[in-house]
């Protein structure tokens, strides 16, 4: 029997990996339907439009030339300019022979083409499922914020700092530093620095050590009926014998009752929704480039980053516990695209553009492949990192 559900769930991981490469493969798509799209209004002749590289497995011919391609390997593609690597050609259509504002425009709307996506899929996951604000789902009558936090707040702050992914600046982090900086030491309510005999009564013991639940003051900045308020409500601080802070509670005692205070992801309205994606993507796009920031100063190791192989692994892993995480992951990776395929755009077709003068095809095919080949280095040395260093 344990044989038969081993193999069964190997079966249904690799369900999970072929959902994951349809992800990937529908990201590829979007990128390669930007450069496709600005590509035919513009009037660039196109040679073929590719899904993935290798060997084709499926190739149709359109009546005007037009390959559509769909190749061995998923994890990338493109879209073929007619005279992209080369120059001369009397094809007023060719890549090369187009004004250099129209190469820029077209080699831009892949990433713009992602970043719209990621629109979209910020849209779906704030409405469906939230994100970062927190709501409170239940008060109970022996909670200590009773009559004080209301069912149906919504959290997006504590002491004036509002929750921030960009930042990693989630509910927990705000209200552990908070407590960390308010309430570092135990102030004894009784001479000698030591716990008071109050304090005793609301103790619990955990690996043969004594703690203790001190109900202090913290300011929640919360939402309700659309109104923001500041509320001083409550907290349970935990603290050691030697009176230093080691973590804190929103329940009136040390065991869990989920009914006494109960929270959950705030989903957004439909209106909230719309107007907030673009700010919402506009995030994850920053995220990525402070995350780009760290790696360059050494702040983050390499090992956090990873590249198609393992966002494919990523994407698996995080469906297969919670089909929800999918939504979480689409507007993360859609930005995290957007982003990236704008660094390999060159500035020289700008600088020909401004200085009104060609700029030598051999040099920008030179330059574009040199930093095509380090990007993808780089993509595939992350890759191999993430199976070495774990």
């Amino acid at each position: 029997m344990s044989s038969f559900l081993s193999v069964s769930s190997v079966f249904s991981y690799i369900g999970y990996i072929l959902l994951a490469i349809v992800v990937l493969l529908v990201m590829v798509l979007i990128h390669e339907l930007g450069h496709y799209t600005a590509g035919k209004i513009l009037k660039f002749k196109i040679n073929e439009f590719s899904i993935g590289f290798g060997p084709k497995i499926i190739q149709k011919t359109k009546k005007n030339g037009e390959k559509i391609t769909l190749r061995a390997f998923p994890l990338g593609g493109y879209c073929a300019f007619d005279g992209e690597d080369e120059d001369g050609k009397n094809n007023p259509q060719a890549f090369n022979n187009q004004k250099p504002w129209k190469r820029l425009i077209v080699l831009f709307c892949g990433a713009f083409f992602n970043f719209l996506s990621a629109i979209i899929f910020s849209f779906i996951l704030l409405m469906a499922n939230g994100y970062d604000l927190v709501q409170v789902k239940t008060v109970g009558e022996n909670s200590i914020n009773y009559e004080i936090i209301q069912e149906n707040d919504v959290i997006y702050g504590i002491e004036n700092h509002n929750i921030d992914f960009v930042a990693d600046q989630y509910l927990t982090t705000i209200i552990t530093n908070s407590v960390t900086e308010k309430y570092k030491t135990y102030t004894p309510k009784n001479e000698g620095g030591k716990i008071s005999e109050e304090l005793k009564n609301h103790s619990f013991t955990q690996d043969n050590k004594t703690f203790y639940l001190d109900e202090k003051d913290l300011t929640f900045n919360i939402r309700r009926n659309n109104t923001p308020q500041a509320i001083s409500g409550h907290i349970n601080v935990v603290y050691n014998e030697a009176g230093e802070c080691v973590g804190w509670s929103l329940l009136s005692s040390y065991e869990e009752d989920n009914s006494e205070f109960a929270t959950q992801t705030y989903k957004y309205t439909f209106v909230e929704a719309l107007t907030q994606a673009v700010p919402f993507t506009f995030k994850w796009a920053w995220k990525v480039l402070v995350v780009l920031f760290r790696l360059i100063t050494g702040k983050m190791s390499i090992k956090a980053l990873g590249g198609p192989v393992t966002t494919i692994k990523m994407i698996a892993t995080s469906t297969q516990t919670n089909a929800l995480n999918l939504l979480v992951l689409l507007p993360a990776i859609a930005a995290n695209l957007a982003v990236f395929n704008l660094l390999p755009i060159p500035a020289l077709d700008g600088l020909e553009w401004i200085r009104k003068k060609p700029v030598k095809r051999e040099v920008v095919n030179m330059i574009n492949n040199i930093g095509l080949l380090v990007l993808l280095g780089f993509v595939i040395v992350v890759d191999v990192l993430q199976f070495v260093i774990h």
